[in-house]
């Protein structure tokens, strides 16, 4: 029988996909009360903001829901020990800043309420932390 320990970088990514997965889900409550729907490089579904981010489309200040789901996942299973999850988790991280570099919400500043400003702010902030602990677990990965 062997015992897994978790150490400090597996802590540290499973913080940084837990706060990913808070600031997706605190975004899209910003986004279906602000209206603001994902429109990746321009393309937009026929649907209203709220059905978009169940449909897991996503909006424009927030991931879509698989991408926390998966982030969490992935660092539930890092002590395992491999490259995957910490691939997973560090993938995502750099997916989440893509993903609102290519929306035309995020070039439209002036029309930004305060509570799109934050989710904007922490989107980027966790996908950084995401994307940063993910590759420094990787480093470590065996």
């Amino acid at each position: 029988m062997s015992v897994i320990v978790r150490d400090d970088k597996d802590r540290v990514l499973s913080a940084a996909a837990f706060g990913f997965a808070c600031v997706a889900a605190y975004n899209s409550i910003v986004a279906i009360r602000e209206g603001l729907p994902g429109e990746p490089l321009g393309l937009r579904i026929p649907l209203p903001v709220s059905m978009g981010v169940l449909a897991g489309w996503g909006a424009a200040v927030a991931a879509p829901w698989p991408m926390p789901v998966a982030a969490l996942w992935a660092a539930s299973r890092a002590r395992q020990g491999g490259v995957g999850p910490p691939l997973v988790c560090g993938g995502l991280g750099v997916a989440g800043i893509v993903g609102i570099l290519i929306e035309p919400n995020t070039y439209r500043s002036e029309s930004w309420s305060p509570r799109t400003r934050r989710a904007v702010f922490l989107h980027v902030a966790t996908s950084a932390v995401l994307a940063i602990a993910g590759i420094r677990r990787l480093r470590r990965a065996e």
